[in-house]
Parts: C-alpha cells; structure tokens; sequence
C-alpha cells in the first residue's frame, strides 16, 4: 500500500534538495502521498498544477519558468500528466518540477536532469542509489523524530548555505567560511556546498582550495585560541581554577548540549575552543569575566599578589579591565575596618572608594530630624572629598 512515507528517503532528498533534478514518479500516486515530497523543497516556491484542469499546461510552464518575480525559485508539482505532455515538458529550459503519471513510459528520450522513478518495482530507471554518497541525506532523515524536525533541519541547511553565499558576496573570507560550515561535521561540507552553488546558480572557485586546507586552518584557529587558554592556567592556580569552574557554569547556562561534542562536554581547553568559535568571536564577554573575578566556586579570598597575577592575565587576552572588580583578601588591606575592599583592576593609578560601615548604613528615619541631618551631612563631606580626590 502507497503511503507519504515511502518517499520520505534519502535517495528522494538527494535528487530534490541537493541535485535539484526534476523527478518523474509513475503510476499514480495519491495526491496526499504525492506532495509528502514538499518535505524537501526548502526554499522553494510550491506551485500545484493538475493537467487535466489545465488545457495549455505546457505554455504556462514555459512562461511562469521565465516571468517569475519572487525572490524563491520555483517548484512545481504536476499531477495526471500525459505522455505527449510530459515529452513537451522536459523540453523546455530552466524547469524545476516533480511530475506524477499514470501512464506508461516507452519511447522517451533520456535527459540527465529528469529521474524517472516506478512507485511499483520501487526502482529508479535512470538513477543508481549505490553509486551516490547519501550519508548526509541519512543522517538529516535519522535524526528527525518526524516530518516537521527533518524539515527544520533542511531548512538549517538553506540558512547555511545563505550565509556562505551571502559571504563570498562580500568579504569571501575563508576563515569565515568554514566557521559557516561548522554547523555541521566537516563530512558533510561538500553536500553543503554543493547544494549552495546548485540553489543559488553561483560558481564558487575558492571553495575546493578552502576544503583542501581546512584542517590546516581550522588547526590554525584552534592554536590560537589554545594559546589564550594557556595564558589563562600559567597565570595562578587559583585564578584557573575558578575560571574552570566558571567556564562550565557558563555551558550549563547558555549552552546547547547538543551541539557539542564529548570531549567538549569535559574537557576544559576544548569547551574553550567550540565556545571562542561559537559564541566568543570578539573574545571573552565582560559579563563572564565579572563573574570570574568574584571566585564565587572556589570561594578563595585572592591576595595582592592574586589580583597583580589577574591583572597581568587580563592584559595578555586584551580584556578592557576599567569596569572589572575583584576582591582582596583581608590580611592583605592596608585598613583596618573590617569589610573586604574592593579593588579596581585598571592600568592606571587607582582611586581610593568611599567605604562606610554597614552597621550604619541604614538612612535614619526622617521623624527623627536630628540624625537624619547628621547622615546628609556626612554623606556630604565623604562626596565632596571623593571629588576633590578625583579631580587631582
């Protein structure tokens, strides 16, 4: 019994999506079964078109083939289709379709961008599954639960091979390029790519020479940032081991696990790697950084020494450190009131910070006038001399 499922398979996604040919299934199919093939024509424009209510079907293929004005390419499903019809029809340019017919096919003349498929035997008559590459096509079909998942994940393909036109239209930056492809194992690059010069008409020279030398720059990209994570756990023990900490608090919070990979997942200099690739381009965000310096996991007090040592490490990544504050480990302050001081890591001379004691913090109640005047007043004297420090 025919069902939609019986073409939602990699050999019918290889011949639509990634070698955009046009498909001719035969015997009848149901109308329903029939465009479970919509599934993979991400990106198209779907036109349904029935022979038998069309007297001059032939005519208007032609003409919606050159007088097409939307940004989308074009797909059309046609249904009950004639022989003569369909001998017409592969002889006109630039068409895009997947055609249904009832009739038998002899006599036809063999063209390579028409594969002819019979629903009955299950075989392709012009198309050997064997001889095609369709590990890509698998993996996006296994790894879809359902029909509205698989088309979610072709759809990820067109979005990437938008970006990678988009890019060779402007800057045609290689390293941009393969951090484009990187959505996807590097297995699948070529599928990729051939989707994107098939989809978008474009000729792309650079491309082999960019899968020629992948893994020579994407190993370039990885040493540099390899270097950084180096910088960071030659810097103080302490101060790496809170970054650890805080690197995968970070993962728990904003990542998706499943993007990545095992060694990702537990292996500190990796996470590092896939997150200045992923998620860091500009470099490590101020937010994280803030929230390293607090060395709220390992709860460890940092010392003067600790704090020269971070901002030494600061400066190496080229953190801005002005808006960065750590805190210095009591038996280190030169005061004496009691509270932790907090030091702002900057490479110019530090300012002295207002300090007040907590126990009178608390602003007295405006009944009683008296004290509430005495706290003005103080307040006060500690903003003026604040800005006379400020201002030497």
């Amino acid at each position: 019994m025919d069902t939609g499922y019986d073409y939602i398979s990699p050999e019918f996604l290889n011949i639509i999506l990634f070698q955009q040919k046009n498909l001719v299934i035969f015997p009848y199919v149901d109308l329903k079964h029939f465009h479970a093939l919509e599934v993979f024509a991400v990106g198209y424009n779907i036109v349904d078109l029935d022979s038998t209510a069309i007297h001059n079907i032939v005519e208007l293929l032609e003409y919606e083939s050159y007088n097409s004005y939307s940004q989308n390419p074009t797909l059309f499903f046609i249904s009950n289709v004639t022989v003569e019809q369909l001998k017409k029809i592969m002889k006109l340019d630039s068409i895009h379709c997947i055609i249904n017919i009832s009739e038998k096919l002899n006599g036809l003349e063999s063209r390579n961008d028409f594969i002819f498929f019979n629903k009955k035997s299950k075989k392709f008559l012009n198309f050997i599954p064997e001889d095609q590459d369709l590990d890509f096509e698998e993996y996006l079909i296994k790894s879809s639960q359902n029909k509205s998942i698989l088309q979610d994940n072709i759809l990820k393909v067109k979005s990437v091979a938008t970006q990678i036109f988009t890019e060779l239209n402007s800057s045609n930056d290689k390293k941009k390029l393969i951090e484009i492809l990187s959505e996807f194992d590097k297995k699948y690059w070529d599928k990729i790519i051939q989707f994107t010069q098939k989809y978008y008409g474009v000729e792309m020279p650079d491309l082999p020479q960019i899968q020629l030398n992948v893994e020579l720059i994407d190993q370039e990209t990885l040493d540099a940032f390899s270097e950084e994570y180096q910088i960071i756990m030659k810097s103080n023990s302490k101060i790496a081991q809170e970054f650890i900490q805080t690197l995968h608090e970070y993962r728990c919070r904003k990542v998706n696990p499943a993007n990545l990979e095992l060694e990702q997942l537990f292996k500190p200099q990796a996470l590092y790697n896939y997150l200045r690739n992923h998620h860091w381009e500009q470099g490590i965000p101020e937010d994280f950084v803030k929230e390293w310096v607090q060395m709220n996991y390992t709860k460890y007090p940092l010392t003067s020494s600790d704090k020269e040592n971070f901002l030494t490490c600061l400066i190496a990544l080229n953190i801005p450190t002005k808006n960065v504050n750590i805190i210095v480990k009591e038996s280190d302050k030169k005061d004496d009131d009691g509270e932790d001081e907090r030091i702002n890591i900057k490479s110019e001379p530090e300012t002295k910070q207002i300090k007040y004691d907590e126990q009178n913090s608390d602003i007295p109640s405006i009944d009683d006038f008296s004290r509430f005047k005495s706290w003005i007043l103080d307040k006060l004297d500690l903003l003026l001399t604040e800005l006379k420090n400020s201002s030497q």
